[in-house]
């Protein structure tokens, strides 16, 4: 592939910036379609079902790739330090996180959870990976942290959703947020030694999706599904579909861009799902938490924008993924 083509894919974006792009919508649509079941839907079950499309886009592109470090009697296995790692950061991220995460758009919209979280996710992570990885954050990522503080407060102020629970749903969603941090500093641990994306993937929605499928068969007496509702049930799993393209985007993102670059793109997230929270679901949109949202936007690319790149390096794979895991 020429420079030019890598470059320029739609004449304005270049390909990774496109990935970008529809990474954005992706998890937009995502967070759209959790905030249409989240008020209804037992938060165990949705967390389920939201891990399944995901789980399936892991290990197909594990079994398509013939990835043999997720097989314990191959030579080429992670080892079990690193694959139990990856199984508790997926039991943090996709059990904990997603349930809290559930809980704050129930409680507190949409605008709320979507700031909320992403805000937790750089904050926790500006301490976890300096405690765990050792990695100082840039005077950059702490002026992003503390423009996302500002923004978390204008939230805040403005009393944050059209619904009473507002308070909680950011609490709620500042502990996701944070679950996820977690889990990706567990990822980042393994991945430093062994840099493999989607066998780390695979490792993490299998730590989500095997003790959620146990309790839900506990919960529903032998059925993981009794009592859900249909249509509920296919729009967390039409969820889980667009998480799993955001996902993809995510890798194919870092292939041809820089992470500063495509996460920047990214956090117009958002922006969007706010927007769309406003026209959709009639969520609060009082001068104060436009600001606040906005003003977590502009964090998140601040921070993002002052992240050291990682060196790189080689995939032992026949066809090396690249790029890191996000939750």
């Amino acid at each position: 592939m020429t420079d030019r083509a890598n470059t320029r894919v739609m004449g304005i974006l270049g390909r990774g910036e496109t990935w970008a792009l529809i990474t954005a919508l992706a998890y937009t649509a995502t967070n759209l379609l959790l905030r249409a079941a989240a008020v209804h839907i037992d938060p165990w079950l949705g967390s389920m079902l939201r891990q399944v499309p995901v789980f399936a886009f892991a290990w197909g592109a594990v079994v398509i790739g013939r990835r043999a470090e997720v097989w314990p009697w191959s030579s080429r296995f992670l080892g079990w330090q690193f694959a139990i790692a990856l199984i508790v950061g997926g039991t943090i991220s996709f059990v904990i996180g997603n349930l809290f995460y559930f809980n704050a758009l129930a409680t507190g919209g949409l605008g709320v959870t979507a700031s909320g979280a992403q805000a937790g996710i750089i904050l926790t992570a500006l301490v976890a990976g300096l405690v765990a990885l050792g990695e100082r954050p840039s005077r950059q990522m702490i002026a992003g942290a503390a423009v996302l503080v500002g923004g978390l407060a204008l939230i805040g102020l403005a009393r944050g959703a059209s619904v009473d629970g507002w308070l909680t749903g950011l609490a709620f969603a500042l502990g996701a947020g944070a679950s996820y941090a977690i889990s990706n500093v567990l990822t980042r641990l393994v991945q430093r030694t062994r840099p493999t994306t989607f066998v780390a993937l695979a490792g993490t929605s299998l730590g989500g999706l095997v003790p959620l499928l146990l309790i839900q068969v506990i919960r529903g007496g032998g059925n993981p599904i009794d009592g859900a509702d249909a249509a509920q049930v296919l729009i967390v799993l039409a969820a889980g579909c667009f998480n799993a393209v955001a996902l993809l985007g995510i890798v194919q993102s870092m292939r041809s861009t820089t992470v500063a670059i495509a996460s920047s793109i990214q956090s117009s997230t958002v922006v969007f799902s706010y927007v769309a929270a406003v026209i959709l679901f009639a969520e609060s949109r009082v001068p104060l938490m436009v600001a606040g949202v906005v003003t977590v936007a502009v964090g998140i690319v601040i921070s993002q924008l002052g992240r050291r790149p990682v060196p790189a390096v080689p995939d032992p794979a026949v066809t090396p993924p690249a790029g890191p895991v996000a939750s």
